[in-house]
């Protein structure tokens, strides 16, 4: 099996588990007139935290306008209604920028977890008074998130795995099965 047919398999594997559907495509598309607009500010807001944080702070420094113009790009392109190949190239770029760039793993899952959050929050005052509950619309999106942050953490264990490769000259098919061994 190659790379890819594992990936493929991976994200079949993942989307069964969190449900991620057609359905959630059509959930995001409909609510995205609604997020759009507040999209700037969740990315201000994030970046303010990334500011404010002394760990995080110096992967930012002198390029927070910058950063911000293609966190809002990639906000958006999370409710655009394309999530196939193009989609999931993205986020393996987005992956292998953060894994360039330096950025601790800890720091995706802690971005994702204040996106979740600020997501939740915001499709919540969006159906206030709708009549309409968010539910499906946060779970949508939660599921996009989650699709996002598996391609994006991938990109970290691909890069392990070269650089294992590198080190000991092993063959990258030699330490995936010595990885997979079960322990007992």
């Amino acid at each position: 099996m190659t790379r890819m047919q594992f990936a493929r398999q991976d994200l079949q594997t993942l989307s069964s588990f969190n449900g991620l559907s057609s359905d959630d495509f059509v959930h995001l598309e409909q609510i995205a007139p609604c997020i759009r607009p507040y999209i700037p500010a969740i990315t201000d807001a994030f970046y303010e935290c990334l500011q404010a944080d002394p760990h995080t702070a110096p992967h930012v420094a002198g390029r927070v306008e910058q950063l911000k113009v293609t966190h809002v790009m990639w906000l958006n392109s999370l409710f655009d209604g394309g999530y196939g190949d193009a989609f999931v190239a993205q986020q393996e770029r987005i992956g292998k920028a953060h894994v360039a760039a330096k950025i601790p793993p800890l720091f995706v899952a802690s971005s994702m977890s204040f996106l979740r959050a600020a997501f939740t929050r915001q499709i919540e005052i969006a159906m206030k008074g709708t009549g309409e509950a968010p539910g499906k619309y946060i779970s949508a999106l939660m599921a996009v998130l989650d699709l996002c942050q598996y391609l994006i953490d991938r990109a970290y264990d691909e890069d392990r795995l070269d650089r294992l490769v590198d080190v000991t000259g092993m063959s990258r098919k030699l330490l995936e099965n010595l990885i997979s061994l079960r322990q007992k």
